[in-house]
């Protein structure tokens, strides 16, 4: 049984290029972004940007999503609710519309989603995508140095801080054109890359409590994605009650009371959040398995219903209050990141003196 085991855990390991074929790493990056830059008064004197054309060469996205760019396809409400909808197709920011007005903390809200909208999507990028969720994972999920996984072993894996960098290149770029919108949406699809490093999923790539033994192929396969996508969907929700203030603010405090640190680059930032994030993501799936149950284990596919939502939420148990308390824990993580980058964008770009 114990070889069988091992043999049978090897042969998995092998097998996982098809494991998370969503990438998603946070539902809804809009709602963190919002809460942390309400607080940098800095970005005050940028509340009256002109939407500008697309004029940019970007040969490193999925070009197919070019025509996105100065139009939206649909429009995400204030309103509505997300139980499991990451299995719903993508739905966009329409964003002010070209030559109307905005202000850089609604650039910075709105299009820190960008990034999940496809353009990293049908890419060939490496040999190496394929143990990552194909093109969109390797780009938004980062495996640290010394940290086991498939398959460099020990080496790090993925591109998440190169394409942290080069967001900030191209914001570099639209700021020394005079192009204020351009330089904050870029700023803001750099954050989204920072951001996903908080998200355990995204750091680490197999626990072991999810090899279902059953049907070690399928079944881990199948128990790795609900999981991930119930811890995602469950968070986004819980973060929209405590905006409506129909919850008690924790996730958001710990966002918004979160403390910068020192950094060089965007990419030296990314690896500094995803070693912080990979040292603690044994910890939250363990913590999802315990809170969420079993009832996501196996072969089958689940997805957290709007009951079990809201059962789950006012719960009152140990293995609940660890839970939120690990989830915290993240959105400090978030919040970090963000604050880190910005704090560090502000000084390296001189936007105090920026003449819009």
């Amino acid at each position: 049984m114990g070889l069988k085991y091992i043999t049978t855990v090897c042969i998995l390991l092998i097998l996982i290029p098809i494991f998370s074929s969503n990438a998603l790493a946070w539902a809804r990056h809009d709602q963190m972004t919002a809460e942390v830059v309400r607080d940098l008064g800095w970005l005050d004197r940028f509340d009256s940007v002109t939407v500008t054309e697309y004029g940019y060469d970007d040969p490193t996205i999925n070009q197919v999503r070019m025509r996105y760019y100065n139009e939206r396809p649909g429009e995400l409400g204030p309103d509505d609710f997300y139980y499991h909808a990451l299995y719903e197709p993508v739905l966009f920011f329409k964003g002010a519309k070209l030559a109307e007005k905005t202000d850089a903390r609604q650039i910075l809200t709105d299009f820190s989603d960008e990034p999940d909208w496809e353009m990293d999507q049908n890419l060939d990028l490496s040999w190496m995508q394929g143990f990552s969720g194909e093109s969109q994972g390797y780009r938004h999920m980062y495996y640290p140095t010394w940290s086991f996984h498939v398959p460099m072993g020990f080496i790090a894996q993925g591109q998440t801080p190169e394409r942290a960098d080069h967001f900030y290149s191209m914001a570099k770029m639209a700021f020394e054109r005079g192009d204020t919108y351009w330089g904050f949406r870029y700023l803001a699809r750099t954050l989204h890359y920072l951001q996903d490093m908080a998200q355990p999923y995204h750091t680490r790539q197999l626990y072991w409590r999810f090899i279902s033994l059953k049907d070690p192929y399928y079944g881990t396969i199948q128990t790795i994605k609900n999981y991930h996508f119930t811890y995602e969907s469950y968070t986004a929700n819980l973060f929209r009650l405590e905006q409506q203030d129909a919850m008690p603010k924790r996730l958001v405090s710990a966002l918004r009371y979160s403390l910068p640190v020192e950094t060089d680059s965007p990419s030296d930032l990314a690896k500094y959040i995803a070693r912080r994030s990979y040292w603690k993501s044994s910890v939250t799936m363990k913590g999802s398995i315990d809170f969420f149950g079993e009832r996501y284990l196996g072969p089958g596919g689940a997805a957290m219903t709007k009951d079990e939502f809201f059962e789950d939420i006012h719960r009152a148990d140990p293995a609940a209050e660890a839970f939120q308390e690990d989830i915290e824990s993240r959105m400090v993580l978030v919040g970090k990141a963000t604050k880190s980058f910005l704090e560090f964008a502000r000084k390296d770009l001189n936007l105090d003196e920026y003449e819009q």
